[in-house]
């Protein structure tokens, strides 16, 4: 997957470089590190994805909330004066699928199905139910509810 990470140079010989990567941002999340040396920043940044990835999969989120965020960061973060594309292999980090049984009225189903075969976003309909509650969650969370 690909993420797009900000690098703040260090202001002394007695800072780090700073490293941030803003689309965990949109599960409520902050993932930043530091590098000591600047050859030090893509690993760095990698190590620091895969634990956001980690930790992102142990409290619930899909990691298609992360997914063709490629947003410009520049805005909210002038601090960052260089900013790369960073491509992290995290396909082995996702979590098993698992099937449940759920009930729903049959109009809302076919409300659904609807709206996922005009939204090629979503992978299928369960895809499509599984980003709306990771979503909803992740709203009600930050607003404290």
């Amino acid at each position: 997957m690909l993420f797009l990470v900000g690098i703040e140079a260090p202001k002394n010989e007695n800072e780090a470089w700073g490293i941030i990567v803003p689309a965990f941002e949109k599960l409520g999340m902050v993932c930043a590190s530091a590098a000591n040396k600047r050859d030090d920043i893509i690993f760095r940044a990698k190590e620091a994805i895969l634990t956001m990835v980690e930790e992102a999969l142990r409290d619930g989120h899909l990691l298609s909330a992360l997914e063709i965020d490629l947003a410009n960061y520049r805005e909210d973060n002038p601090e960052c004066l260089e900013w790369l594309a960073l491509e992290v292999p995290i396909d082995s980090l996702r979590v098993r699928q698992k099937r449940i049984n759920i009930t729903l009225p049959e109009t809302l189903l076919t409300r659904v199905d609807s709206f996922v075969q005009v939204h090629s976003e979503y992978k299928d309909r369960s895809d499509f139910l599984a980003q709306a509650a990771d979503e909803l969650m992740t709203n009600k969370k930050h607003r404290g509810a």
